[in-house]
């Protein structure tokens, strides 16, 4: 199951549904209107969570196919290119892994 991300107005509203719930349970109301309100925000943010994970894996492809250039590029440098190609490589390699920490996540 993707992650959920709720924005701050809709963990505020959950907050919110959460006390109106407590306060109907304990006057023995009807809570029919609150959980459908409840799922809407859930379904809201777990569609959000698949679009933001969609991108970060679209992301991490991206950074691992600039890396894996770098590296051939770093490997096939000659003389005064070779010292600014390994930097390159591992530039991309590190935000390959800065990329992969900020994705474990959406796991």
């Amino acid at each position: 199951m993707p992650a959920e991300s709720y924005t701050r107005r809709e963990n505020r509203q959950r907050v919110g549904l959460t006390f109106k719930a407590v306060r109907h349970a304990i006057a023995g109301a009807p809570m029919d209107d609150l959980e459908p309100r409840a799922e809407r925000i859930r379904a809201r943010a777990e569609e959000r969570g698949e679009r933001e994970a969609d991108r970060m894996w679209r992301e991490l492809d991206s950074a691992r196919s600039d890396a894996a250039a770098a590296k051939v590029k770093a490997d096939l440098a000659t003389g005064s290119d070779r010292a600014a190609a390994r930097r390159a490589a591992k530039d991309a390699e590190r935000n390959v892994e800065r990329i992969q920490r900020k994705a474990r996540k959406y796991l």
